[in-house]
């Protein structure tokens, strides 16, 4: 049994007649120590008839990150590009804050190059948890992963590393756009 969630999605399943390529996703990143959502698969009524077959995801918030034992204080950014700019995001976290945290990240991760970047990733990537993540990416074959569906979190108040978060795992498992 899990605490209450303070906000979820239902996921359609149009691209997934299996009903299970989302929840195997999230279950095969908690199973490889990634910090992620639950998931499972709901049947919905619409007034008081079958409507759908969906899968439950709950949102990356503070719940989450508690849950997962991050602290919830960090900083949560939803992404929607390639790791090139600071501004094409939604900041969950720390709100009141710039995104000055973010740039300086993207900046020190592509404006740098051998030892230079080397000393860089070490000093502020998780990189035990990157690995983790990439590997549980490679496993369920996530074709949507690198443009955008994904968070990245900072454990601002702690050692100041970043990690990966998963997001949208409906094109897995072989499935992709077309």
């Amino acid at each position: 049994s899990h605490p209450p969630v303070e906000e979820i999605n239902l996921n359609a399943t149009w691209s997934d007649k299996s009903f299970v390529r989302q929840v195997l996703s999230w279950e095969t990143y908690g199973q490889a120590g990634v910090a992620s959502g639950l998931s499972f698969p709901v049947r919905l009524q619409q007034n008081g008839s079958f409507h759908s077959v969906a899968a439950f995801v709950e949102q990356p918030d503070e719940d989450l990150l508690a849950r997962n034992g991050l602290d919830p204080h960090g900083t949560l950014y939803k992404m929607y590009n390639t790791f090139t700019s600071s501004t094409r995001v939604e900041k969950k976290t720390r709100r009141w804050e710039s995104n000055t945290d973010l740039a300086k990240f993207i900046a020190g991760v592509s404006g740098s190059s051998g030892t230079q970047r080397e000393r860089f990733l070490f000093d502020h990537v998780d990189l035990p948890a990157t690995l983790n993540y990439l590997a549980a990416t490679v496993i369920i074959e996530d074709t949507d992963h690198p443009h955008k569906n994904h968070y990245l979190y900072r454990d601002t108040m702690g050692d100041g590393e970043w990690r990966f978060l998963p997001w949208d795992k409906d094109l897995t498992f072989g499935r992709n756009y077309l």
